[in-house]
């Protein structure tokens, strides 16, 4: 029988060769592991359960306690975000395309309207970055000068999403590049800041920039200016318009179109605005639009009333200010200045806001669904009350036509029921003139804001919970824990409300007579439960 023999020498030389290619193959292996997850995370990442410390030894204290229980794994998980602006995204040194020409904002606008400076606009970033750029982009689109668009990161990573090291999967991952390529600029808080802090960070900014007056933006919305004039669309968190007289009724509620002379964007319009209440020489505090989902604010009437309450970090803290700013004698009215809708959702491919024909048809996703069952008893209960609301109609138009047959009328003629045209485009291919564009677009919007609302307004901030990876990155934190810890800040700011105003609502002007200098000096306004 044949044996094999290998040379002593030629042995020594073959076992480092050998030692070298097997654990450079081991490298490979992981290298593409590791590089698989980071791009498209596995079931495991998005479940927030998938643990680093198999390659680290193991520091549970050296004691004989049980094991910790761990929670269930979730059976119902959103899936992984996708970028919505892939020509930023994904191709070098691109630029967006170029918004429609009469939404281009004049150099310096804000001196045809004799103000000193223009008011930037703030908006505060935490998590989910298709949310915020999103809404970034509408603004620049509907006009909003770029430069003077300022994006707060709140995200208390430091500098880590500025040197990219966060993933699309982390909640906190936020696209410097992007938004320097859009023209924004970017300020970074130096911890993560609670809605109050915030607030008074913004006041910080103004202060040190020497701004008198500034705007601040929530996340989560889109916004259009008038460009087809007035629409009749209902929209989640509208208010109507508080008026002085019949030109400014008129100026407010009938808004000239983008093929009109005299249209004005949304932010022209809140250049106006700001010079109206400057004119009229009123103690001014914040001007509403769509109530504070973008807010104009006097700062000198937040600096009267001390500030943003601290003491109550999230929801009350609007309560408190607001309170504290009308017992001051400072003015806080609703006005309007552009289509602002409450979303929660995101549309797949941003450059539609540009009109660009190529980006196809606008469609909007939900970044967190809700699972198939929950979204069909929604879906059917909306259904039901959709139905009984249209026989009700029907039956209510019956009537009328029936007694205004009865009084010698004739019964009028009905043509058969067509589909508005916007959904009748959106079926087809967009068209190439931006305001035909514009007018399916704006649809798309208000559908968007319907969507957010479909459970009234059960379904509100179910986007915040849209990304759940980040595993092993810097200043990682668990996603579910962050929402369990911020809802247990919410209800303690909303205690601490109540005990320093020593009432239970929100409404202090309306319910109460208290002034500014009884904060924290009052007892309960309720009967105390008998022990």
């Amino acid at each position: 029988m044949a044996t094999l023999s290998l040379n002593p020498r030629l042995f020594r030389f073959l076992l480092p060769a050998v030692a070298v290619l097997l654990l450079s193959s081991l490298a490979l292996v992981a290298f593409t592991a590791y590089s698989r997850d980071a791009i498209i995370p596995s079931l495991d990442d998005l479940k927030g359960f998938v643990s680093h410390a198999g390659s680290k030894p193991d520091r549970r204290p050296p004691n004989d306690r049980p094991p910790p229980r761990y929670k269930p794994v979730p059976e119902w998980l959103p899936p992984p975000i996708k970028d919505p602006f892939p020509l930023l995204a994904n191709t070098f040194d691109a630029k967006p395309p170029p918004i429609p020409s009469y939404n281009i904002p004049r150099p310096d606008l804000h001196k045809e309207y004799n103000l000193t400076q223009a008011p930037p606009l703030f908006i505060g970033f935490t998590r989910q970055w298709p949310m915020l750029l999103q809404c970034v982009v509408s603004y620049i689109t509907a006009g909003w000068p770029a430069d003077q668009i300022y994006v707060v990161e709140n995200t208390g990573v430091h500098g880590y999403n500025k040197a990219g090291k966060l993933s699309l999967q982390n909640p906190f991952y936020l696209n410097h590049t992007t938004l320097n390529r859009l023209g924004v600029q970017v300020i970074q808080t130096p911890v993560l800041l609670t809605f109050a802090q915030l607030q008074n960070f913004f006041l910080d900014i103004a202060y040190e920039r020497g701004y008198e007056y500034y705007m601040y933006s929530h996340q989560d919305i889109v916004v259009f200016s008038f460009e087809d004039g007035r629409d009749d669309y209902e929209r989640g968190g509208d208010r109507p318009p508080e008026l002085d007289d019949d030109e400014d009724q008129d100026a407010i509620l009938n808004p000239k179109g983008a093929h009109e002379p005299g249209y004005r964007t949304i932010y022209e319009n809140c250049l106006r605005e700001l010079r109206y209440v400057l004119d009229k020489g009123e103690r001014w505090a914040f001007r509403w639009f769509q109530y504070d989902y973008l807010t104009l604010v006097n700062r000198e009437a937040v600096d009267a009333v001390g500030g943003w309450d601290v003491m109550i970090p999230y929801y009350s803290s609007d309560c408190d200010m607001n309170s504290k700013l009308l017992m001051d004698g400072w003015t806080v009215k609703h006005r309007r200045a552009g289509h602002i809708n409450d979303v929660s959702s995101v549309i797949t491919d941003l450059a539609v806001f540009y009109r660009d024909p190529r980006a196809g048809k606008p469609e909007f996703s939900d970044p967190n669904p809700l699972p198939p069952d929950e979204e069909e008893r929604i879906s059917k209960a909306k259904e039901e009350e959709e139905l009984k609301a249209k026989e009700e109609a029907v039956a209510k138009a019956e009537e009328e036509e029936a007694a205004r047959i009865a009084e010698g009328g004739e019964a009028e003629k009905k043509d058969g029921e067509q589909e508005p045209t916007s959904k009748l485009k959106r079926e087809g291919e967009m068209p190439s003139d931006p305001l035909e564009y514009f007018r399916i677009l704006n649809k798309v919007g208000v559908d968007m804001g319907q969507y957010k609302y479909r459970d009234k307004s059960n379904l509100r901030n179910t986007w915040q919970l849209s990304q759940r990876g980040g595993q092993g990155e810097p200043y990682y934190y668990d996603p579910m824990g962050f929402v369990a810890g911020f809802t247990a800040q919410i209800d303690v700011g909303r205690r601490v409300f109540t005990e320093k105003w020593g009432h239970r609502g929100c409404d202090l002007i309306g319910d109460t007579s208290l002034r500014l200098e009884d904060q924290w000096r009052v007892e309960h306004d309720w009967d105390e439960p008998e022990e």
